[in-house]
């Protein structure tokens, strides 16, 4: 593939209360969770199953060129730097990942980039884990992959965390596996798992069905039978697709397509440019949930995602479909966030059941309230029937993010990276716990990683 994959390796080689929203809660705190100079982006979230005041968020942090990990135990009241450890030849790493498991081990993935030279670099997918959020980080000796002649991009992580499954507390890692041939790219996706807390890991297998096209974005969750859901998008514009796997991920079954969007681009082939994120472009990132819970939509599978279809191409919006756990498709294109008169975006979606109750949450950028379509407040929704009917979004955010602001990582920074390729959210005992990438410290310390917690009492009733 021509473009923005040949030039994100070469990047990474080189880099070594708005009308329809509701407004923010005087009761919901938002809290810098990073407080680090530099930009920050990409968060990523995990809540302890077994303590749900226990959480780990993790970002990119352009300034020291590499992941930062942050560790709360008072449920994202405060947070701390949880320092992880890179391997000795890592110059840079990226792409963080986080799980936590029944027994409240906890785990940080990334990509690590050594340089081998002026053009070349070895790129390893790391999973670090510690027993809980005071005990050290233990650096596994080998790599999850290191695959000669390609990159590793986009990893995802999850752990069996069912008493009932006969795999529980087995730690699973998928990654899109790029190899350059010129200026051409081909990617597919592949899953390793571990079942001694991370230390070595099997071999890797094939998710993704086809090869000689571009699989990428993998997403992960797991049953209570142990069934391994893993999803992904394929940059070619043939669509989104779900597989699972039923022998805790050693094989894996046809590719059952999700829906058939198609990338459309004035920037990159595989994504599209939109004025809340001008320079870095925005893509389906699909993002997989179970629901685990005892309630009546048990075992659905669900899978969000984003499309510019609607309005002639013209804007992103926040799309849900689901499956029964055979993967049977129920509906598709459930749309999150309803349209509005004036046009807007919706984008960089994350997803995630309650275990407790079965609410399928979803939070994302939202450009309603800017004409312009550059102010994003961050802003979550809820489910209570299985993913049909949401609730009218709220902000997370009190205040919008800008990357067009002077001072941001967009159009005239180092980097471009703006919001990055996606953020976070976990959801447990009731409460979410989103994570996101904002501006509004840009004089003081750059893009920020910030967080606040939602109940349903947050949406009107």
């Amino acid at each position: 593939m021509k473009g923005s994959i040949v030039a994100a390796a070469v990047f990474a080689v080189a880099f070594l209360a708005t009308p329809g929203l509701g407004g923010v809660r005087g009761d919901r705190v938002q809290v810098d969770v990073s407080k680090l100079r530099g930009t920050q982006s990409e968060t990523t979230i995990a809540v302890d199953p077994s303590n749900p005041l226990v959480l780990l968020a993790g970002s990119n942090n352009h300034r020291s060129m590499h992941v930062a990990a942050f560790s709360s135990t008072d449920g994202g009241a405060s947070w701390t730097a949880a320092h992880v450890p890179f391997p000795a030849d890592s110059d840079v790493s990226g792409d963080p990942i986080v799980a936590i498991d029944r027994t409240g081990r906890q785990y940080f993935g990334f990509v690590s980039v050594a340089q081998t030279s002026r053009r070349t670099a070895v790129f390893g997918l790391y999973v670090p884990s510690r027993a809980g959020p005071t005990s050290p980080w233990s650096l596994p000796a080998r790599p999850v992959e290191s695959f000669p002649g390609g990159l590793d991009d986009k990893p995802a992580l999850a752990v069996d965390d069912s008493a009932t499954s006969p795999h529980v507390n087995r730690v699973y890692a998928a990654w899109s596996r790029i190899v350059v041939s010129g200026d051409i790219g081909f990617g597919a996706i592949y899953l390793a798992h571990s079942d001694d807390a991370g230390a070595t890991w099997s071999s890797p297998v094939a998710v993704s069905d086809r090869r000689g096209t571009f699989d990428s974005y993998p997403t992960i969750d797991v049953g209570r039978d142990g069934a391994v859901y893993v999803g992904f998008w394929n940059a070619l514009g043939r669509g989104v697709y779900l597989d699972v796997s039923h022998d805790g991920g050693d094989t894996f079954g046809p590719d059952v397509i999700v829906d058939p969007i198609h990338g459309h681009s004035s920037c990159t082939p595989d994504g599209i440019s939109i004025p809340a994120q001008p320079a870095n472009c925005v893509r389906p990132n699909p993002i997989v949930s179970v629901d685990n819970s005892a309630g009546p939509f048990a075992g659905r599978v669900y899978v969000s995602y984003g499309d510019t279809r609607s309005r002639g191409l013209k804007e992103q919006d926040v799309f849900v479909a689901a499956f029964d756990p055979s993967l049977r498709l129920l509906f598709r294109r459930h749309q999150v966030s309803s349209r509005g008169a004036v046009r807007s975006d919706q984008f960089w979606p994350a997803s995630a059941v309650d275990p407790s109750t079965g609410i399928l949450w979803a939070c994302f950028y939202d450009t309603r309230g800017d004409r312009r379509r550059r102010h994003a407040w961050y802003s979550c929704s809820r489910s209570l029937d299985g993913g049909v009917r949401w609730a009218g979004p709220v902000h997370a955010a009190s205040v919008p993010s800008d990357e067009r602001a002077r001072g941001a990582d967009s159009l005239h920074g180092k980097f471009k990276r703006e919001y990055g390729d996606y953020e976070g959210l976990a959801v447990a005992a009731g409460v979410a716990h989103p994570v996101w990438t904002d501006t509004r410290r840009l004089r003081t310390l750059s893009e920020e990683v910030y967080t606040t917690t939602l109940t349903d009492a947050s949406f009107p009733h």
